[in-house]
């Protein structure tokens, strides 16, 4: 069964702008190897446990802060995609320009509240204090840095949304919602 395109640009890749599909190559790239990094140092601290000698407690502070990394370093990418957590409802009942203009509503609403994060992570990493991490010793004020570039990049890509693409996916591309009881399709 052939699926409709989507409105979204999600097709094949000549459908993006080169500017949104280059941030998109950039982002999963950053959260691959954030990604990588986590399982690298949970691995290390895994394997510390039995070997015998002194363990290097910084690796389980790093893989604590590289999962908050990677969650903020997702962010756009997620809000691009039109992944991130919205109400489809709309999406389903209204149609043309109501959808549009709905559509342009919820991306300006995501890049503006996007838009207050990044300024106050920017008063976190700018303004930081003398605090440092508990074992690393890195000053916090750094800790906040990929945050603040993820969710910058979430506003980017928000607006990239409102302005250049079309419109939502169309509901009817839109993979069918599994129930508990039913078997997942291959």
């Amino acid at each position: 069964m052939n699926n409709p395109p989507s409105t979204s640009g999600d097709g094949p890749s000549g459908s993006r702008p080169a500017v949104v599909r280059w941030l998109e190559t950039a982002e999963l790239v950053v959260g691959a190897l954030l990604l990588t990094m986590i399982f690298a140092l949970m691995l290390v601290q895994a394997g510390q446990r039995y070997v015998p000698g002194e363990s290097w407690v910084w690796v389980g502070e790093l893989a604590r802060f590289g999962l908050v990394w990677l969650a903020f370093s997702l962010v756009g990418h997620l809000v691009g995609r039109d992944e991130h957590i919205t109400l489809k409802l709309i999406d389903f009942v209204a149609r043309g320009r109501a959808l549009r203009a709905v559509w342009i509503f919820a991306n300006l609403v995501v890049a503006a509240t996007c838009a207050l994060l990044v300024a106050a992570a920017a008063d976190l990493v700018f303004a930081g204090g003398p605090q440092t991490t508990p074992v690393m010793g890195i000053p916090l004020s750094w800790t906040y840095v990929i945050p603040m570039v993820g969710l910058g990049l979430a506003v980017l890509r928000a607006l990239a949304n409102a302005v250049l693409l079309p419109g939502p996916p169309a509901p009817d591309t839109l993979p069918p919602a599994q129930t508990d009881h039913e078997e997942p399709t291959r």
